[in-house]
C-alpha cells in the first residue's frame, strides 16, 4: 500500500513539474503595410497554419495589422517575421521575399507595381 501511494505521489509530482516548464503563449502585432485585400488575409492565416508553434493569426487587412500567437518554446518573434515575408508580405522589418511578392495575385501587390 506505501509502494502504491509513492508512485502515484511520484507520477503526480513529475506531470506537474513537466506541465509547470511549458510557456505560455505570446501574442505579437506585427506592422504588415502591403497587405491589401480578403486574399492577402487569406494567404497569410492559411500559410501561418503550418508554421510550428503558432497558434492563432489574424489579419486586419484594413489596419495593415497581423496578430501572432506563438508558443516561445517553439518559436520566436523573427521567425515569424520571417515566415510573413517568404508569404510575400513586408513584417514589420523585415521585406518581403522577393520571389514569392512576384508570384501574387495583381490584387495583393502593392499599388505601385499593379
Amino acid at each position: 500500500m506505501k509502494k502504491m501511494l509513492f508512485l502515484c505521489t511520484l507520477v503526480c509530482g513529475l506531470a506537474w513539474s513537466a506541465n509547470a516548464q511549458q510557456k505560455k503563449p505570446v501574442t505579437a502585432k506585427i506592422a504588415t503595410p502591403t497587405v491589401q485585400c480578403e486574399n492577402c488575409k487569406k494567404k497569410i492565416e492559411n500559410f501561418m497554419k503550418n508554421e510550428e508553434g503558432i497558434t492563432k493569426v489574424n489579419v486586419d487587412y484594413k489596419r495593415k495589422i497581423t496578430t501572432v500567437t506563438y508558443l516561445g518554446d517553439r518559436t520566436n518573434i523573427e521567425n515569424v517575421k520571417t515566415a510573413i515575408a517568404n508569404v510575400g508580405y513586408d513584417a514589420d522589418d523585415v521585406k518581403a521575399n522577393d520571389d514569392s511578392y512576384k508570384k501574387l495575385p495583381t490584387c495583393c501587390k502593392k499599388p505601385e507595381d499593379q
